[in-house]
């Protein structure tokens, strides 16, 4: 067990790095975080072990701690958010599985909203997990959408992509949206979160028309649409999405 918890951290590091350009500062920082051998492991185990026992409050709190040592580690945060807010809760009435869904997912996307100050360049990142986020929960908690402010959670996403191309200007922010879903749905597989990673595709699917360019919004989705069959283990020809280096974060995934 611990040599699965240190070969999950090893991968999701990794993720994280082929984030990074080649830039000095960046290659610094990224040999920064391994820098505090002495806390990190054990930060680590303890999320493991939180996790194991079903209790997503502990693992969130136990999450912070590993991020605080990393913080701008964006797909990090984005991976401990999702599970927290994704959490699979069926105990109760609908009413109350909604409620907390609900509770669930506003701290989930505060403590998003909290890392953009760490995130530097990757800020549009962080914005882009948690456009995704609201619809996703939406999809697994009926009665949530009702309860979120007016607008529900397409306007939650729309807020949170309109952020980022206010921050960052320009047409490559716009695609960007669609092809950040990739490395997030990488990051969070290499976590163990198949499902989320799933329902994160299935969800960027239903955006995949939102891109300028018609055609390659289509050959976008049909190599998603690909992915998912894979997650699933249906019959898929997955050498399109493996001579597509877009899906590179996925692809040791679906082979």
């Amino acid at each position: 067990m611990p040599l699965l918890r240190a070969t999950l951290t090893v991968a999701m590091f990794g993720g994280a790095a082929a984030m990074l350009t080649p830039a000095a500062e960046r290659l610094r920082e990224f040999a920064s975080w391994f820098a505090r051998p002495a806390r990190l492991p054990f930060a680590w185990q303890a999320v493991a072990a939180a996790n194991s026992d079903g209790d997503a409050s502990e693992a969130f709190a136990r999450g912070q701690q590993v991020l605080d040592l990393v913080p701008g580690w964006t797909l990090g945060h984005a991976a401990f958010a999702y599970r927290y807010a994704l959490t699979q809760d069926t105990r109760g009435r609908p009413e109350e599985v909604a409620r907390q869904a609900y509770r669930r997912l506003i701290v989930a996307l505060a403590w998003l909203e909290a890392a953009r100050a760490d995130a530097g360049e990757r800020e549009a990142e962080l914005l882009h997990s948690a456009a995704f986020l609201a619809p996703m929960a939406c999809r697994q908690f009926p009665g949530l959408d009702a309860m979120l402010p007016v607008g529900g959670a397409a306007a939650m996403t729309d807020r949170f992509f309109k952020e980022a191309e206010r921050l960052f200007p320009g047409p490559v922010t716009r695609e960007q949206r669609l092809f950040h879903v990739p490395t997030l749905a990488g990051a969070l597989l290499d976590a163990g979160q198949r499902r989320q990673a799933i329902e994160l595709l299935q969800t960027a699917l239903e955006r995949a028309p939102e891109a300028r360019d018609a055609a390659l919004a289509r050959e976008w989705a049909d190599r998603v649409a690909e992915v998912v069959r894979a997650l699933r283990d249906e019959p898929v020809d997955a050498e399109p999405v493996l001579a597509d280096p877009r899906f590179e974060p996925l692809w040791r995934h679906v082979r």
